[in-house]
């Protein structure tokens, strides 16, 4: 618990990031990082200035799974499998950089710095590295403890072009081992079981929305694609959400259950473009609330876990609005962190 509250003490603040969003360029961003933050250590031996943004991605996402590497060491021997299994969520967000690549027929893409580095591998950077078609993804992963889920996803994949199938069938391998694992934690880890299955829920939530209004799946399509897994939300809720024909029904339907106030007065518009950052800010109320637990250090450091990654991806979401010169009320809009 002390560990994770020192950690916790160095997360950007609000102040932070207000400094971050007035910066013009994404060199601007990297030097108040370096000058003003945790991420100083990571920039100290570095040359800014020679610095591209995928360069800064990497060196931000380092840091992260640095801390979460630190954290691992203090936790007991039930604590440890979980963290073994919940870093491959890095190692399937790598492979489905590399099937991304595959998709757009761009294998060049895949290089082994657009990869998250990790401790612990199903799969070596190296072997991964030699992905260059559909076929040695098959011959790579066959042998792997993902072969059984991406020949059936690989299939369904050659019959309608659509990458989904093959991205879900990661992401359902997942959260199945996940749920299965959480099962047998001890009383400690019950707290962590109801966040994971909160976020089971909005994963499901934002699926649906966009396979069947996005991508004009049918509804038992969407449904058999659904994680196995309820926790607020029951069978015919999630039916009648699969059913919406469009984004006005869907967020009528979505307002009635029990996360519908956190969606309420959405401007149907957006709504594709915050559907993921408005799941993620339920989730980080939630993370917020176990941190703030002081007699379990396995809530402090599962808030702690959610509420870090939250920090990454708005500096990812910072970086890219610089980018592309995106107003800065704008960006603002989409940082998790900011005022919540």
């Amino acid at each position: 618990m002390s560990k994770v509250k020192v950690l916790h003490s160095k997360i950007l603040t609000e102040e932070d990031f207000n400094n971050l969003i007035n910066t013009e360029t994404v060199t601007e961003v990297t030097e108040y990082l370096k000058a003003n933050t945790h991420y100083k250590e990571y920039f100290e031996n570095v040359d800014i200035s020679k610095l591209h943004r995928r360069d800064v991605e990497i060196l931000i996402r380092q840091a992260i799974l640095k801390d979460f590497y630190n954290i691992y060491f203090y936790l007991p021997v039930e604590g440890q499998r979980f963290f073994k299994l919940m870093e491959k969520r890095f190692e399937i967000e790598n492979i489905k950089f590399i099937l991304r690549s595959l998709h757009s027929e761009h294998p060049e893409y895949i290089t082994e710095e657009k990869f998250f580095p990790l401790y612990h591998q199903s799969i070596s950077t190296d072997t991964l590295l030699t992905i260059k078609s559909f076929d040695d993804a098959l011959n790579v992963f066959k042998n792997s403890v993902y072969g059984s889920i991406f020949e059936p996803a690989y299939s369904n994949y050659q019959k309608n072009g659509k990458i989904q199938y093959l991205l879900n069938a990661f992401d359902f391998w997942y959260f199945t081992n996940m749920k299965s694992m959480l099962s047998l934690m001890p009383m400690f880890g019950k707290n962590l079981k109801y966040l994971f299955y909160e976020q089971m829920d909005l994963a499901n939530i934002q699926w649906i929305y966009r396979s069947r209004i996005l991508f004009k799946l049918s509804p038992e399509e969407v449904l058999n694609f659904l994680m196995p897994i309820h926790y607020r939300l029951t069978q015919d809720e999630l039916r009648e959400l699969a059913n919406a024909s469009n984004t006005d029904e869907f967020l009528a339907k979505l307002t009635e259950n029990k996360y519908g106030e956190f969606f309420k007065n959405i401007d149907p518009e957006i709504f594709p473009y915050i559907i993921e950052r408005l799941c993620e800010r339920i989730l980080l109320k939630s993370s917020r609330k176990l941190i703030s637990h002081t007699q379990n250090g396995f809530d402090v450091m599962s808030g702690y876990l959610y509420i870090r990654e939250y920090e990454y991806k708005d500096l990812i979401t910072l970086i890219e609005g610089k980018r592309y010169k995106l107003p800065n009320e704008k960006i603002k809009e989409f940082l998790l962190l900011m005022g919540v």
